[in-house]
């Protein structure tokens, strides 16, 4: 095995993306609760990276298996549908095929198997950017979400980049690993936010996929339905912009070498 060179950190007032991508390989990692929550949270964030020639793995925890109001479905029909709608939409992205924790939807618990898991993955793939629910907001939130960002975050630091934790080289040759950077989606506490204008029908499209969850629409009426809504949240601001501007919003934690 052979360590990795050290890198810099990254300048805090630079743009967050500008400064990764000039970093070879450009590597990003997304890990999400259920199939849904990356297109619905971040999709144009993950549109534009993959556009750019970014390598980005999505990871998700549960398999969205209670995610119906159909009595007619099973729990094992709905795993393998939403798996299904996350790996066409995987697709639809540019995306890495679609790493799947399987836990059961709703039993989320941010312990010692969760947080191995995601070390596991942040040492294979290697990712300088991570995106993950904001798992710290306070409020009202999907308990999947909040203790999948929470052990997101506890893997990063300290585990993913300790070789006493999870001792991994041994057993697969997966070396330590700390990203420089993650994303939280979901956070009432933005700080960072990403154009999502040239990639919006990218996200719309991968949207659409998870017809389970949002039903059989046109990518048209999704266009005009957002649309609609953006318009009515700048008035409600005040802002007299003719078109509304979209973007996806983050808050950015650096993590220091």
């Amino acid at each position: 095995m052979t360590s990795a060179p050290p890198r810099e950190n990254i300048d805090p007032d630079a743009d967050l993306l500008t400064e990764l991508a000039a970093k070879v390989p450009k590597r990003a990692m997304v890990v999400m609760a259920h199939p849904d929550d990356t297109e619905f949270a971040c999709g144009g964030t993950v549109s534009k990276l993959c556009a750019e020639g970014w390598e980005v793995r999505i990871v998700v925890t549960t398999s969205g298996n209670k995610g119906t109001k159909d009595p007619g479905v099973t729990s094992q029909d709905l795993a393998g549908e939403r798996e299904e709608e996350q790996r066409r939409a995987a697709e639809i992205m540019g995306a890495c095929e679609p790493v799947f924790f399987g836990f059961p939807d709703g039993y989320i618990r941010n312990d010692d198997e969760l947080r191995g898991l995601v070390v596991r993955q942040l040492r294979i793939h290697r990712p300088e950017l991570v995106l993950t629910w904001d798992g710290f907001r306070p409020g009202f939130n999907h308990r999947d979400h909040r203790l999948t960002g929470q052990a997101v975050y506890d893997a990063i630091y300290p585990a993913a980049d300790d070789h006493l934790y999870y001792p991994l080289d041994k057993e697969e040759d997966l070396t330590p690993h700390r990203p420089t950077a993650m994303l939280r989606a979901g956070t009432d506490a933005a700080d960072y936010h990403v154009d999502i204008e040239p990639v919006l029908r990218t996200k719309v499209r991968a949207v659409l996929a998870h017809t389970s969850q949002i039903g059989e629409r046109s990518e048209a009426d999704m266009l005009r339905t957002w649309r609609e809504r953006a318009r009515a949240m700048q008035r409600e601001d005040d802002e007299e912009t003719a078109d509304p501007v979209f973007r996806e919003s983050f808050r950015k934690v650096l993590f220091r070498r």
